[in-house]
């Protein structure tokens, strides 16, 4: 009785296979209990029965059930776990006419598992693919591992997911971030900035984040590249298939001098947004790199670390410098270097065209004293000497001379020293000027500029003004006299 119902049984399986082979084309597999090595019977077949869940997920094979396996190897008076050659498999799998067996074992030393899978083909015997793994861990670490092996061992590249549950971040969300779409900024800062919003995010250590590989490859299959894929539709299309629980994605524009971010973070399965941001942002270029940081914090709903709270507040340059334990440029630095010497103080602040001119202004003076010194000191040479021949002389006539001369010299040097008075009044006066004006174009005078713009505008349009301040010489025909004149700009 038990060979009619192992023939009935066979015929079965047999026109079975042949009515759905004519209809996919996919291999036929079957799985057999993994050979178990210092775990328990209970285990092993817990863990083959979550890779014949997986592998049928895959969709890349046909897979025949634990059910008929158990009936072929009844009725030749078999079991799962004593069926573990590959001669033992490649009859079973003739009895159940599939292609392709796949059997394997998995082990414990110490306190690592090992697993070792095969599959190959039931009629020539050969191997068609092999995977092995070591784990580190708990035993339910498996679980996951022998998920990635289903996908594996068939020839395809395990989900993003899976991946990152191999990671044990299972309690973790997982994110994946599009590439910011950039408007008046050029597509390479767009893919900066969102890199640095990446970085950050990983930081938070609260999400699982999917790499821009990864990202690349799934775009790349769906034929789109990063700077295509911009709606939220397509965004939840590649969070789909990354296997993804939440997306973000935004722009960053620029509007004359004021660059804007906008973020959104929504759920892939529902479409809900989860977390909208959006910020404005005046000053330097690299500060946005700063705000996408404590954006990536923002949107997480998390309270932004002090540190880039004081990176926001001093500026990227001068956060850097004070972490390298160097002095952060400031204003009053700039002023002191300005009283120390002209010019000095603008190149503290990299403003090397101003400080040209104040060299060159300070420069100019310096000459003009020189020249009027040298009239003094000859005056007083031509003094010294009319004196000398004026005591010596005996002729009234040329007594007469020499005291006019000697007056003459006299007036000179007076005229001298009157006006080296005038140059250093006017040197000094530039001097201080230089170091006033150092302090307003000083580091962080910009950040102070907007402050004062959004608390009033007049006061920076007045600082402005003074900012643009043009100092230079000029001769005066009508005095005959070299002057420094300054021209401030009226708004």
């Amino acid at each position: 009785m038990s060979a009619i119902r192992f023939t009935v049984l066979l015929c079965l399986i047999t026109v079975n296979f042949f009515l759905f082979a004519q209809e996919n084309p996919r291999p036929t597999v079957a799985i057999l209990d993994f050979e178990g090595q210092g775990i328990s019977v209970q285990e092993v077949q817990t863990l083959t029965e979550r890779m014949r869940t997986e592998i049928g997920n895959t969709n890349a094979i046909r897979l025949i059930e634990r059910k008929a396996i158990e009936s072929i190897m009844a009725e030749q008076g078999l079991a799962q776990s004593g069926c573990v050659s590959d001669e033992c498999a490649a009859e079973v799998g003739q009895l159940l006419g599939v292609q392709f067996m796949v059997n394997g074992s998995i082990g414990k030393l110490g306190d690592s598992y090992t697993i070792d899978v095969k599959m190959f083909s039931v009629e020539t015997g050969a191997t068609e693919r092999s995977k092995n793994v070591t784990h580190e861990g708990d035993i339910e670490g498996l679980l996951v591992e022998m998920q990635i092996l289903a996908w594996e061992i068939v020839g395809l590249s395990a989900p993003p997911a899976l991946k990152l549950k191999r990671a044990g971040e299972t309690e973790k969300p997982t994110v994946a971030v599009m590439d910011f779409e950039g408007r008046g900024i050029s597509i390479m800062e767009a893919q900066t900035l969102t890199d640095r919003f990446m970085t950050a995010m990983a930081n938070t250590e609260r999400v699982q984040l999917v790499d821009r590989a990864t990202m690349g490859d799934v775009l790349n299959e769906q034929g789109y590249s990063s700077s295509e894929c911009t709606s939220d539709e397509c965004a939840a299309e590649v969070g789909a298939m990354l296997g993804v629980q939440l997306m973000v994605n935004g722009s960053i524009g620029k509007i004359g001098n004021t660059y804007t971010i906008d973020a959104k973070m929504f759920s892939v399965a529902t479409g809900a947004a989860e977390s909208m941001k959006n910020l404005s942002y005046q000053g330097e270029v690299d500060g946005l790199i700063t705000e996408m940081e404590i954006l990536s914090w923002e949107i997480l709903g998390l309270q932004v670390p002090k540190e880039l709270q004081e990176k926001r507040r001093l500026g990227t340059q001068a956060f850097l410098q004070q972490q390298a334990g160097v002095a952060p440029k400031t204003q009053i630095g700039a002023l002191v270097r300005g009283l120390a010497f002209p010019g000095w103080g603008h190149l503290y602040s990299n403003e090397r065209k101003w400080a040209y001119r104040w060299m060159g202004v300070e420069a100019v003076m310096g000459g003009l004293i020189y020249a009027v010194y040298s009239n003094h000191q000859s005056a007083t040479a031509d003094y010294n000497n009319y004196q000398s021949m004026y005591q010596a002389e005996s002729d009234i006539n040329l007594m007469l001379e020499y005291k006019q001369n000697r007056k003459n010299s006299r007036n000179e040097i007076k005229t001298a020293v009157n006006q080296i008075t005038i140059l250093a009044g006017i040197t000094g006066t530039v001097w201080i000027a230089n170091a006033v004006h150092a302090y307003m174009n000083g580091p962080g005078s910009e950040k102070k500029k907007i402050e004062k713009k959004e608390k009033n505008d007049e006061p920076e349009i007045i600082e402005q003004s003074l900012s643009k301040v043009d100092i230079g010489l000029a001769y005066e025909p009508s005095l005959q006299q070299t002057q420094i004149k300054f021209s401030i700009p009226i708004n």
